[in-house]
């Protein structure tokens, strides 16, 4: 059983996650790819659980890009069966513990299978207010910004916004997830540094952490340390 991890002074109110590392986790270990996503979900229950533990009040993580598309059809079948199994196993657990579960991204490609456990999954937390999990499923930062600068268009040339009206907070409605702040720390694990087109625009000023541990082997004092350190930080925003 994993150890409780120690709350800082000030928790992040939302963080944002790059779960990195489940492949190379698994081929250090000699084991299928898939073995490796699996212990990665077992790292995302853990951080769930931390995130309620401390304090934290959104999590926003990156579970499929729209570039995972181009990894091989036995794994991403088995990413999609994994995507599924998560939602209906998982649900009763967050449902009890308070997590609301949203979707920020198009799983319109996904299998159905996973898009119906992820509807019920979406349904049966949705009054739930302790924790935000938002999952990023087929998701791309560029893509949402695309999409969000094409609804405005469209509501411009149909006469239902005037070109004045367009400003950043009404860029915000049109994201995936406008009702959560902009993340306040991003966590990113397996060592590589970039963000690799994840909220390009929610993370304007969030502030960075790159750890050199795999996912499947992240863990609640992991987490709680990243915290920590971000307790330290002076955050200017520019002033």
């Amino acid at each position: 059983m994993a150890m409780q991890a120690a709350a800082p002074e000030h928790a992040p109110a939302h963080i944002a996650l790059i779960m990195d590392g489940n492949r190379r986790w698994a081929a250090q270990h000699r084991v299928p790819a898939i073995e490796g996503h699996r212990r990665g979900v077992q790292a995302l229950d853990e951080t769930v659980q931390a995130a309620l533990d401390l304090g934290v009040r959104a999590l926003t993580v990156y579970g499929f890009s729209t570039d995972n598309w181009q990894r091989g059809r036995d794994e991403v079948a088995s990413l999609m069966e994994l995507c599924a199994d998560f939602a209906r196993t998982r649900c009763a657990a967050l449902l009890g513990r308070g997590v609301r579960v949203r979707i920020a991204g198009d799983v319109g490609n996904f299998s159905f299978p996973a898009r119906a456990a992820l509807a019920a999954l979406e349904r049966a937390t949705e009054t739930n207010s302790r924790l935000t999990l938002n999952l990023a499923l087929n998701y791309s930062g560029r893509a949402e910004i695309v999409r969000a600068t094409r609804a405005i268009a469209r509501d411009v040339a149909g006469g239902r916004l005037q070109l004045a009206d367009v400003d950043e907070t009404l860029f915000r409605t049109r994201l995936y997830s406008p009702e959560l702040p902009d993340p306040d720390l991003l966590i990113r694990t397996g060592g590589d540094l970039r963000i690799s087109n994840f909220l390009l625009y929610q993370l304007a000023y969030t502030e960075l952490a790159t750890l050199p541990v795999l996912w499947p082997d992240f863990s609640a004092q992991h987490f709680a340390a990243a915290l920590e350190d971000f307790a330290r930080r002076e955050r200017r925003f520019g002033r």
